[in-house]
């Protein structure tokens, strides 16, 4: 407990619990809530998902629009449904509904032994990298949308 009576928890993916989700609630609308003075702009979630047959989720893509930009959080197509155009697709719609929203550019980050090339052959361009984790490079990309 601090002086002024607050008091710190550090909690990792072992502790996730519905009160928790609920705690990581509070922090991030407290932050849109800061965002939002300052700018006037609210962040509108893009999830595009992939589903088997049976309804089962196979890839998606998390991200979200933010003035004129989309920021892509993670892309994930399961192994055997790979180099069968499916990540293109979900790429392709997210941008088409960022372009919708009135979204100029989209950015990502991607990890050296993950989507490099594939971000590239769309037009993604890196502007930043980091040397992370040790021996690995993060990526920071970008694109601009039509």
């Amino acid at each position: 407990m601090s002086g002024d009576g607050l008091s710190f928890q550090i909690c990792g993916t072992s502790d996730d619990s519905e009160d928790l989700r609920e705690d990581r609630i509070s922090v991030v609308k407290g932050l849109v809530g800061f965002n939002e003075k300052k700018t006037s702009l609210v962040p509108d979630h893009i999830w595009v998902f992939i589903r088997d047959r049976k309804g089962r989720v196979v890839g998606g893509l998390l991200g979200g629009t933010f003035g004129d930009w989309l920021h892509i959080d993670i892309l994930w197509v399961e192994e055997s449904f790979r180099n069968k155009d499916n990540g293109t697709k979900l790429l392709k719609m997210a941008e088409n509904e960022a372009v919708k929203r009135g979204c100029k550019h989209v950015d990502l980050d991607t990890m050296s032994w993950q989507a490099r090339p594939f971000y590239e052959k769309h037009g993604y361009t890196v502007f930043a990298t980091l040397d992370i984790p040790e021996g690995h490079r993060k990526y920071f990309m970008k694109k601009d949308l039509p």
